[in-house]
């Protein structure tokens, strides 16, 4: 997903940041773009002939990552077509981040309880959830660790995904942690 898309047709770019995508002279923007969108969609227009573009991170490498639109939740999203695309959003793992990830496995398994890294865990036949870290604590109990390195909130869908499938999640802010990880 994306904040910034590109509308090749009309030349304009879009951020969905923005209650009027940053166009307050054309009021309705939104509604207009979801509804062709959804249009499209259902005559089979193929995402590329839509003229929805990533006007980010994509368009900044030189690529060509097409999108369409989606509501979820009340939320506006505008979603790359190919998943390697979106892959190009996301940036690599911190040594910080990959710190933390190793102190709460070897603090799990220092008292008893297998751990591992990075788990993909499946939650139905095209559905998963990934988990920085998952424990498997008293009676068979799944605990899956976030490491917030960012002031991100406890609650979210993810968070809300993996307790709906019996994982317990768990978020450790850096400012929790009185000792340096990395010296440990």
């Amino acid at each position: 997903m994306a904040n910034i898309v590109w509308h090749e047709k009309w030349g304009i770019e879009l951020d969905l940041t923005r209650d009027d995508l940053g166009h307050e002279s054309i009021p309705g923007l939104w509604d207009l773009l979801y509804q062709s969108d959804r249009i499209d969609a259902l005559r089979g227009v193929p995402v590329a002939k839509r003229g929805l573009l990533c006007g980010g991170v994509c368009r900044q490498a030189g690529v060509a990552a097409w999108m369409y639109l989606r509501e979820r939740g009340g939320r506006r999203e505008a979603v790359h077509e190919r998943s390697e695309d979106e892959e190009r959003h996301r940036a690599p793992l911190s040594d910080e981040h990959k710190a933390y990830q190793e102190r709460i496995v070897r603090t799990a398994e220092r008292d008893g309880f297998p751990a591992d890294l990075e788990v993909r865990t499946s939650v139905g036949p095209r559905s998963w959830i990934q988990t920085d870290t998952l424990v498997r604590g008293a009676d068979g109990r799944l605990i899956g660790w976030e490491v917030q390195l960012s002031s991100a909130g406890v609650e979210g869908p993810r968070s809300v995904k993996a307790a709906k499938y019996g994982i317990t999640p768990r978020h450790w802010p850096r400012e929790a942690v009185q000792d340096s990880v990395l010296d440990s």
